[in-house]
């Protein structure tokens, strides 16, 4: 059966272009998938993934960054984190599910993490999609400012999260915490990464520094 790029990009909510890429990284990997862009796709009904195995320290990281999603997040990605864990379980071996069932590494949620009035699911689909947002964004003083950023990731800076940017008003380089966004929309507008503007160049700057902050 193909399958079209539309048809998948409906199906997870991301873009024609982030399939299109995605594809490629997986014809690249290995994965037998048949078809092209503007047609549709098909994988090998032969292939198949081997199981998976992990070791004691695997298990204990994947199920205790399970609870640091569930707790620093969102309810979108509380629900991912518990639906990757599941799917994790169906395909272990009786001893590794067992190992699994007793780990005892927790991550409760902290009274210390700011309030925060936007949703981080918009976010996360924002820097996804390379769609541009506008922000009302407060300064440590509390003066707020509106413009349109380009979103590049989210970084934990415990208890704060913290969206690394290419901001067009001040047409450099911006970090704004998300506690302090006031307003968080999309534009509707998507951006290409350019030397100047992309995740890597602002992640090559902030090693030969402390960062850029508003």
């Amino acid at each position: 059966m193909v399958v079209t790029a539309q048809t998948l990009a409906d199906e997870y909510e991301v873009s024609v272009r982030t399939i299109y890429r995605d594809i490629q990284d997986l014809i690249i990997s290995g994965v037998p998938i048949a078809g092209e862009a503007g047609v549709g796709y098909m994988l090998d009904k032969s292939y198949y993934l081997p199981p998976m195995n992990f070791d004691v320290s695997e298990l204990e990281a994947l199920m205790l960054g399970a609870s640091m999603v569930s707790s620093w997040t969102d309810d979108d990605m509380a629900k991912a984190a518990r639906t990757l864990i599941t799917k994790i379980k169906n395909v272990l071996s009786d001893h590794d599910r067992d190992l699994f069932a007793g780990t005892a590494l927790f991550a409760p949620p902290s009274r210390a993490r700011p309030q925060e009035t936007v949703q981080f699911s918009l976010i996360r689909t924002a820097i996804r999609q390379k769609e541009k947002l506008f922000l009302r964004y407060a300064d440590e003083n509390g003066t707020y400012s509106e413009r349109t950023v380009r979103p590049l990731a989210l970084t934990l800076f415990a208890p704060a999260w913290v969206m690394p940017a290419w901001c067009e008003l001040r047409n450099d380089f911006r970090s704004f915490r998300l506690d302090r966004m006031k307003d968080a929309a999309p534009t509707g507008d998507l951006f290409e990464d350019t030397p100047e503007t992309a995740l890597s160049t602002f992640l090559a700057r902030i090693m030969v520094k402390d960062g850029v902050r508003d």
